[in-house]
C-alpha cells in the first residue's frame, strides 16, 4: 500500500540575515517512516527540522503538512501544531529537577514514566537532580524520553545519539522502533553520523552547506505498522 505524504517541500529557502542555511528544491517525507537527517555541523540539519515543525518560517518556498500550510497568528508568528513535537537540547534546559520536569510536562503519569525509563541506576541517579546540572548526554535522554511520552504524530529530535553510549542510545532506540510500529508515528532525527541512523532509519537525507547531497535507504521499513 502507497504511504500517504506528510511533508512537501518545494524550493526552500532559508536565510539568516546574508546568510544561506537552507536550498532545497524538493524533498518529501511520507507518514509513518523514520527518516535521518545527516551533516556535518553548520550542514542546515537543526533548520530544517525547525522549518517542518513550524519552528522558523521559511525564507521563500513551499513548505506543506499534510497537503497545508502552517497556520499563522495575528503577527505573521506559525501557530505551533498540537500534532508536531520538536525537541532539542534547549528543550530540556532548566532549573527544575529530572522529576520535576517530567511532572509538569506529564502530571497524570509521573510514576509511570519514572517506571518505565528510570529504574537502572545509572538514570535513577538523575531523577532528583536539577536538569541543568546532569550532563549533556543526560540531556538527550531526557529530550527523547519527553518526546516518546508525548505521543505526537511527528517527532523531530535534533542531535539524536548525541553525547549518548552505545548501550543507552540502544535502549532510546528500541522506544522510537516501538513507538513507530505500534502507532506509526513519523520521526525525523538529525545526527552529524550516520552510525545510529543506519540501524533503523527507513530513509536518510544527507545535508551539505544547505543542500541536499544524496538521499540513500536505510533499514527497511516494515509494512505491518499502522499510520495515522
Amino acid at each position: 500500500m502507497e504511504l500517504k505524504q506528510i511533508y512537501d517541500v518545494q524550493n526552500l529557502k532559508l536565510r539568516f540575515k546574508d546568510k544561506k542555511a537552507l536550498e532545497i528544491k524538493t524533498l518529501k517525507f511520507h507518514n509513518g517512516l523514520v527518516y535521518g537527517i545527516c551533516g556535518n555541523f553548520g550542514s542546515g540539519k537543526t533548520s530544517l527540522l525547525k522549518v517542518l515543525s513550524g519552528q522558523i518560517k521559511q525564507s521563500s518556498g513551499s513548505v506543506l503538512y499534510q497537503g497545508n500550510e502552517f497556520k499563522k497568528g495575528f503577527f505573521g508568528k506559525i501557530k505551533k501544531h498540537k500534532d508536531i513535537q520538536f525537541l532539542d537540547i534547549h528543550s530540556v534546559n532548566s532549573s527544575l529537577t529530572v522529576e520535576q520536569l517530567i511532572r509538569r510536562h506529564f502530571p497524570k503519569k509521573t510514576q509511570q514514566i519514572k517506571s518505565r525509563h528510570f529504574t537502572s541506576f545509572q538514570m535513577e541517579a538523575v531523577w532528583k537532580t536539577p536538569v541543568n546540572l546532569i550532563s549533556d548526554g543526560e540531556r538527550h535522554w531526557l529530550k527523547t524520553v519527553i518526546g516518546v511520552e508525548k505521543d505526537p504524530r511527528v517527532l523531530l529530535i535534533d542531535d539524536y545519539g548525541l553525547s549518548i553510549d552505545p548501550r543507552t542510545e540502544i535502549m532510546l532506540r528500541k522506544k522510537i522502533i516501538k513507538m513507530n510500529n505500534i502507532l506509526g508515528t513519523t520521526v525525523l532525527l538529525s545526527s552529524s553520523n550516520d552510525y545510529f541512523l543506519k540501524q533503523f532509519a527507513s530513509v536518510i537525507i544527507y545535508l551539505d552547506n544547505g543542500h541536499i547531497s544524496k538521499i540513500r535507504k536505510g533499514f527497511k521499513k516494515n509494512s505491518s505498522k499502522k499510520n495515522r
